[in-house]
């Protein structure tokens, strides 16, 4: 699917690091799953993600997947109305450990904490939006637990420059060889 509909993985397919498959709210899922995963139900969910709303993210190997993680556990803490206690609780917890991993200044106690957080949250709340909180960090810990360790382990070797993507400023855009090459001209297309 990513090949014949979106003109495949930035650098190739070897430059894959993660796929989330059904939108923000599932768990991801590293290059070695995709190898060969098939984008229906039962596939994602045997392969530890799932569906969703079938709205694919590539992350090519130039982005921080601690970062990427804890920029959806930001949206989702912002995003909870704070009418379930695990839900309005449990989601600003788990973006202020995911931002001390992100910066090297969590300890390994950590990463098991951050993952009962998400099951405390998980089918605990009334509403989907704690489940949606609670699984992408999930699917971090499970397929990325290496890079959680390591970035504890060594900060010093993470340099945030060398992945940081910053959201859109609203400054003038400037990729402008990017669109010509790739957006036919348009950096935003309605269908």
């Amino acid at each position: 699917m990513i090949e014949k509909h979106c003109g495949g993985v930035r650098g190739g397919w070897d430059n894959l690091q993660a796929c989330i498959p059904g939108g923000s709210s599932v768990p991801v899922l590293d290059q070695n799953d995709c190898q060969e995963v098939l984008m229906d139900f039962d596939s994602l969910k045997k392969a530890g993600s799932g569906l969703g709303t079938a709205a694919v993210t590539i992350f090519d190997k130039s982005m921080d997947m601690v970062a990427g993680i804890r920029r959806l556990a930001h949206f989702y803490m912002h995003e909870s109305c704070g009418q379930c206690t695990p839900c309005r609780e449990g989601t600003g917890w788990l973006e202020t450990i995911l931002l001390r991993m992100e910066t090297g200044e969590a300890e390994m106690a950590e990463i098991p904490m951050l993952e009962e957080i998400s099951r405390q949250i998980e089918g605990h709340t009334i509403c989907a939006l704690g489940d949606a909180a609670a699984w992408p960090v999930q699917g971090l810990i499970r397929r990325f637990r290496h890079k959680l360790e390591e970035r504890i382990t060594d900060p010093a070797s993470h340099d945030p420059a060398k992945y940081y993507q910053p959201a859109w400023t609203g400054a003038p855009f400037e990729n402008k060889a990017w669109v010509d090459k790739y957006g036919g001209g348009a950096a935003y297309q309605s269908q």
